[in-house]
């Protein structure tokens, strides 16, 4: 799974071109628009609720081993939608970023590629909510953080 993980960041890297030294260097990073300058908006996600999340999953799981180990059944498939549930414009994360770093990012405001990433997300975490029931208070990220 970490190797998988890191397998993502270097592809969304090599697409779009984004780091954080990049950042810290002063080196410009391409800022998205949708179609007719629009606003790109995505439901960000804290790693402390991803975490939580997936140990809830694992907690209660139906268990596929009876006595002594012995398989008893497949192993319960779920999936689960694991997101912040308030979407933010990604320009308000740049200044955020730049709050958070003390710096003054450079951008490059470009429209986004065909292949490039939807311009909106926002989930629906009723299941994770109904199913797990951890009590995850999901933060939101405001300019304000």
């Amino acid at each position: 799974m970490k190797t998988a993980s890191e397998e993502i960041v270097h592809t969304y890297n090599h697409i779009y071109g984004l780091s954080l030294t990049d950042i810290l260097k002063g080196k410009s990073i391409p800022i998205f628009e949708s179609g007719n300058h629009g606003t790109v908006v995505h439901d960000f996600t804290y790693i402390d609720d991803i975490v939580k999340s997936c140990l809830g999953a694992l907690d209660t799981a139906e268990k596929s081993t009876g006595s002594c180990g012995k398989k008893k059944g497949a192993g319960q498939f779920r999936i689960f939608n694991l997101w912040n549930t308030s979407p933010v414009p990604v320009l308000d994360l740049v200044i955020i970023l730049e709050k958070l770093l003390k710096v003054k990012v450079k951008r490059h405001v470009m429209k986004s590629p065909r292949n490039g990433d939807v311009p909106f997300t926002h989930v629906n975490i009723s299941l994770v909510q109904r199913e797990l029931s951890l009590g995850i208070n999901h933060r939101r990220i405001c300019k304000g953080s």
